[in-house]
């Protein structure tokens, strides 16, 4: 016990706390239990929770908070008090961003600054000189009155001073404000170095989680901004995914109300989401930054043709109609459809000739492969093209699967490569039906094609509004590609409005 402990017996306070929780007997096999309860949380919040809910159960402490150690202060991150809560102060809301320095001041301040513990009967009645005083502010707000105080440091392995524990108004078997005694503080001891460690390991996997994150969104970020017609796109996927999974663990009723997404799924979704596209990486940029359908550079071949073909004319009314058929086959190798009747005259342009000067050979005017990308009938990617781009969902996994993804996320490559996976099997690059499409996957699947469909910044084609784009989600769940339930929810939950806002 810290010399600054003391003994002095407590005065009782507002009567009986009748509903106050009693202590616990600690024995081993409740340390054992207990302390396997807090070694086996990692998520930061829960655990400090945690913490604070089982030292008062085994102290029978009305209340208590508990600060973290920052780099010059100490933040505030949970409290609790059961004769609050029954008047309906939300207690840890009134303590947001309430912080303390560290050193003599606070009693907080000081127990973490010097790593001892103390026990206070009544913290209205504290030695003239000690080097840490109580503020009675908040009890007034609250209209509450601390009285004894347990303040613990929570040192972890090195040994370093990781939080503070404050465990306020032990209660005695009759519901009597009483003293924290010599019993409490060997048992909030006995706990808080574990829970210290507990703590430091969860930060750290906060700070490892942390790290993953900022170097998935990082780097899919700087992959995204290859081009500007690519930006922002995995991004915008992770959003929608995340609010239509969330909509569909919220349903009630329906087919999608035995589907829920823990908050494991929820993250390994967020992962498959950011990463769906990493397989681009292989994608050449002349791809990526299609604007049309000829390149530049084969776009200036064909003029050169042209020219040559108006240069052999015989006539000048033969002159002037290539010229309108060059002016014609520039349109449409910038439009994201084929108008009506330009195959038949764009096949007329390939069956012409012209001889090249200095070898006499002949070439036809429009080249097979420029034919065949100008008569597309949808866009500007050929079939091939469109090959070359499919093999970035098997790209996507063959990168992820070198990963060591851990526990709950060991699903991230496959549901990342399932993206454009379609129920009834015609999808790539698997080629996988229903059954053995987990509903994350089709969720990227709509998510993915909404996006794809409403880009403003895709070069093979113009954006889609809102309406049209939901349409061919319709369209393609009524052909039995797409799930129609998270199609209908997503829409009817106007759940696009999370990236497009109202």
């Amino acid at each position: 016990m810290s010399k600054l402990s003391t003994r002095a017996t407590s005065r009782s306070l507002s009567g009986k706390r009748s509903s106050a929780p009693w202590r616990t007997r600690l024995d081993k096999q409740t340390l054992i239990e207990v302390s396997l309860a807090l070694t086996s949380e990692t998520d930061l919040n829960r655990l400090l929770t945690k913490i604070i809910t089982e030292l008062r159960r085994l102290t029978s402490a009305e209340g208590g908070s508990l600060y973290l150690v920052m780099a010059d202060h100490l933040r505030f991150e949970v409290a609790q008090n059961d004769y609050l809560a029954r008047r309906g102060v939300a207690v840890s809301q009134v303590f947001q961003k309430h912080e303390l320095p560290l050193g003599p001041g606070s009693i907080a301040g000081f127990v973490a600054d010097t790593g001892q513990l103390l026990n206070l009967p009544d913290v209205h009645q504290l030695p003239a000189d000690a080097p840490y005083h109580f503020d009675p502010s908040l009890d007034q707000r609250l209209h509450y009155r601390t009285q004894s105080m347990l303040a613990v440091p929570l040192k972890n392995q090195e040994p370093r001073v990781v939080g503070v524990v404050q465990l306020i108004n032990a209660v005695d078997q009759a519901g009597q404000i009483r003293p924290f005694d010599p019993s409490d503080e060997e048992i909030v001891l006995a706990l808080a170095s574990q829970a210290a460690v507990a703590i430091t390991n969860a930060q750290l996997l906060a700070q490892i989680k942390n790290l993953f994150e900022s170097l998935v969104v990082y780097s899919v970020s700087a992959l995204d901004a290859r081009s500007p017609h690519t930006a922002g796109h995995s991004r915008r996927v992770a959003a929608y995914a995340l609010a239509l999974a969330e909509a569909v663990t919220a349903c009630q009723e329906g087919p999608l109300a035995e589907v829920s997404f823990s908050a494991a799924d929820l993250e390994a979704l967020r992962f498959s989401a950011w990463l769906h596209d990493l397989g681009k990486i292989g994608v050449p940029d002349a791809l990526l930054d299609k604007k049309a359908k000829l390149t530049v550079a084969e776009l200036e071949a064909v003029r050169y043709r042209f020219k040559l073909a108006q240069a052999q004319a015989a006539t000048a009314d033969e002159v002037a109609k290539l010229e309108e058929d060059l002016d014609f086959l520039a349109v449409v190798n910038r439009l994201d459809y084929l108008p009506e009747g330009a195959r038949e005259r764009l096949q007329a342009l390939a069956a012409r000739t012209i001889t090249l000067p200095g070898t006499g050979q002949v070439e036809p005017l429009l080249k097979p492969a420029e034919l065949q990308v100008l008569t597309t009938p949808r866009g500007n990617l050929t079939p091939e093209d469109y090959k070359k781009i499919q093999r970035h969902a098997l790209g996507t996994l063959q990168i992820l699967e070198k990963l060591p993804f851990p526990g709950h996320l060991a699903q991230v490559p496959f549901l990342a490569a399932s993206h454009h996976e379609r129920l009834d099997g015609s999808g790539y690059p698997f080629g996988l039906k229903a059954p053995d499409l987990p509903y994350a996957a089709r969720i990227l699947a709509v998510v993915d094609m909404f996006d794809a469909l409403t880009s403003t910044d895709r070069p093979y084609r113009n954006a889609y509004g809102v309406e049209k784009a939901l349409a061919v989600l319709q369209e393609e769940a009524d052909r039995g590609k797409l799930d129609p339930d998270l199609v209908a929810l997503f829409s009817q939950a106007r759940l696009y409005e999370v990236v497009l806002g109202p």
